[in-house]
């Protein structure tokens, strides 16, 4: 991969050059002015790829200009030092970030203190790491010094941020390793990375539309459970959540969801009530469809991937009113999780479990994204302009950078492995259709309850409950087989197929915004 890296030409910038000079055979160097500062533009030659991937670009660094830097910071919800100086400061940290990794921490005393200065670290000190962190994601950068400050109020606030920071000899060659490690990104092709998920629904009494909480038919644990929030002064848990079994293709795993369905349909088979999913299903509430992936190392250019070709194309088929409500609590910009078993969890997304061919295009993208980021080059989100469009669900804004994301889609590898099943994307979005939350997801799953739900009555055991492989429910009926795509969606070139697309009912909208 070749590297382009930015740098201030002050005394590191030309200590980075000279080791990058040494330590790579085909280098080439410029120096740019941009009127404010002057920047050397380092050149990592591979010839072996046609592909570049940009560090500290001329674009993130020129959000550190005044409203840019604030605009960005609060869009984020990230706290700034109060421009009047009325924070009284107890101490200050400098945390020398690259990339998710922290480099070096210093905590320093105010000048009229006695105390010196010293060298902390990151597992006793995480919401500093994780301000710092953030700040230097949000704004695009990807090696940054920044300030934070701690005032008598005990609030942490960011003070400054340098993206060319005067270095010790240890920091630089950190640098000179994380450099490396982008120089062979490329290896990822080579990897077998395995996706999981944990999307979450809602039930509601399909009469009078009140919520009933999953804890009425779910346990905590296993394939079906229930979330962790609770209802407002009550031990029930309102949101359910299916844990289908991970695997490498995002084909299988649409079918397991499938299995982990029909399993919570054995424990819910009523037909007077309703599961929804999206954003927003049931007012006050928000639900999420978490992706899980495993053996890739999540890196910024990997989330900042997400964010740009998963999040952004998946928001343009959302409600935009509830995904905006969503995006005030939950689902920010560069959302996730690590997780125990060593991946991560991209939580960015609302529950896309509205219909068996949506799942299965978002999942299909996802792999997509997660699989062949290095060449997935766009950062739109780098610009605040287009943040604030995101979190506000204007669609009107964001439309119009979905062609230039999808072209470079289309123009990976795995593209025509799951052609097919990506079609429904640029259709609703190209159409204007968002899903409809409102709508009983089961429908769209052929998924047929057939009791009748009294709440004086206890649901069916889940220790009795028998669940069929895969391949054994296929088998048993050959119309939930996510291969047979003519019945699960209607033919994309019949012309006198129903507005309904893909069992979704069409929701029609005003990209004026809202």
């Amino acid at each position: 991969m070749n590297i382009v890296f930015f740098y201030s030409r002050n005394k590191t910038g030309e200590e980075l050059k000279n080791l990058i000079q040494n330590e790579w055979q085909e280098v080439k160097i410029n120096y740019i002015n941009t009127g404010q500062n002057e920047y050397i533009e380092m050149h990592i030659l591979d010839k072996n790829s046609d592909h570049k991937l940009l560090i500290n670009s001329l674009e993130a660094i020129n959000n550190l200009q005044k409203e840019r830097y604030k605009e960005i910071l609060s869009l984020n919800n990230l706290p700034l030092v109060n421009e009047n100086n009325l924070d009284r400061i107890t101490c200050s940290y400098e945390v020398l970030m690259c990339d998710f990794n922290v480099i070096s921490m210093q905590m320093k005393n105010p000048v009229k203190s006695k105390k010196p200065s010293r060298c902390i670290y990151e597992i006793d000190n995480p919401k500093i790491i994780e301000i710092a962190r953030k700040a230097v994601y949000y704004l695009g950068l990807d090696i940054a010094k920044v300030v934070i400050i701690l005032n008598t109020r005990k609030q942490y606030k960011i003070s400054h941020i340098d993206p060319s920071p005067i270095l010790r000899k240890k920091e630089i060659e950190a640098i000179k390793s994380y450099l490396k490690k982008m120089y062979t990104v490329e290896n990822i092709k080579n990897k077998e990375i395995k996706m999981g998920a944990d999307p979450e629904f809602m039930i509601i009494n399909a009469k009078t539309q009140k919520i009933i909480a999953a804890s009425d038919f779910f346990p905590r644990e296993g394939m079906v459970g229930c979330d962790n929030i609770r209802m407002p002064n009550r031990q029930q848990r309102p949101i359910a959540e299916i844990r289908p079994k991970p695997t490498p293709s995002p084909l299988e795993l649409t079918q397991n969801i499938k299995q982990a369905l029909l399993s919570a349909n054995k424990l819910a088979p009523y037909k007077n009530i309703k599961w929804l999913a999206g954003s927003q299903p049931f007012n006050g509430y928000y639900i999420g469809g978490h992706i899980h992936f495993s053996n890739v190392e999540l890196n910024f250019k990997l989330l900042r991937a997400l964010d740009n070709y998963l999040g952004i194309i998946v928001s343009l088929m959302e409600n935009p009113l509830t995904a905006a409500k969503r995006r005030k609590k939950y689902g920010f910009i560069g959302d996730f999780r690590k997780k125990e078993h060593g991946g991560f969890e991209y939580r960015t997304l609302g529950s896309w479990l509205v219909s068996p061919h949506i799942t299965a295009a978002v999942l299909c993208l996802a792999k997509i994204v997660v699989s062949r980021y290095p060449y997935l080059s766009a950062h739109y989100l780098c610009s605040p302009e287009v943040q604030k469009a995101f979190y506000n669900g204007d669609h009107s804004y964001l439309k119009k950078y979905f062609h230039y994301l999808w072209n470079d889609i289309r123009n990976t590898d795995l593209y025509h492995m799951y052609r097919e099943h990506l079609k429904i994307i640029p259709q609703m979005i190209e159409e204007d259709i968002v899903w409809d939350e409102t709508a009983d997801f089961r429908v769209f799953w052929n998924i047929t309850p057939k009791r009748i739900y009294d709440k004086n009555k206890t649901g069916t055991s889940a220790g009795k409950i028998t669940i069929r492989t895969n391949n054994q429910q296929a088998t048993r009926n050959n119309r939930i087989s996510i291969n047979n795509r003519s019945i699960i969606a209607p033919n994309p070139g019949n012309r006198n197929r129903s507005r309904r697309v893909n069992n979704i009912s069409p929701v029609r909208i005003n990209r004026s915004g809202r």
